[in-house]
């Protein structure tokens, strides 16, 4: 599969907000969270994700409607930059991250939207 997927797309006037800024937390603040999410997932009977684009965006897929997003770039009228290709991907931490809590029984739904492969290429199950 290519990583021009959105090429292939058919035009649509509505594409949701384009180029809006990642938001990032300061140290402290992350790890309070980090905490609170560990805890509920230790104690949750059923542990479901739902992940999206920018779960690999970190190995050099772009997302769609992020600041440097296929569509964010359409709309500008450039085209968009990639690092890599579906093919040549690795999944990133946060795919690997998601097979250890597959695999330790925590996560036991993982619903993706993504077209790259990248969860199956981690090892995740079907």
């Amino acid at each position: 599969m290519s990583v021009n997927y959105a090429a292939g797309l058919s035009p649509y006037a509505d594409k949701g907000i384009c180029g809006v800024p990642e938001v990032f937390d300061d140290p402290d603040e992350l790890r309070a969270k980090v905490e609170t999410l560990a805890q509920l997932i230790r104690d949750s009977q059923y542990m479901v994700v739902h992940s999206g684009a920018g779960i690999s965006t970190s190995v050099g897929i772009p997302d769609f409607r992020g600041p440097k997003g296929v569509w964010t770039m359409e709309e500008k009228g450039e085209s968009p930059q990639f690092d890599t290709t579906f093919e040549e991907a690795k999944p990133s931490l946060t795919h690997m991250a998601l097979l250890q809590l597959q695999r330790a029984g925590y996560l036991k739904y993982l619903i993706s939207q993504n077209v790259d492969g990248l969860h199956l290429r981690s090892g995740f199950p079907r």
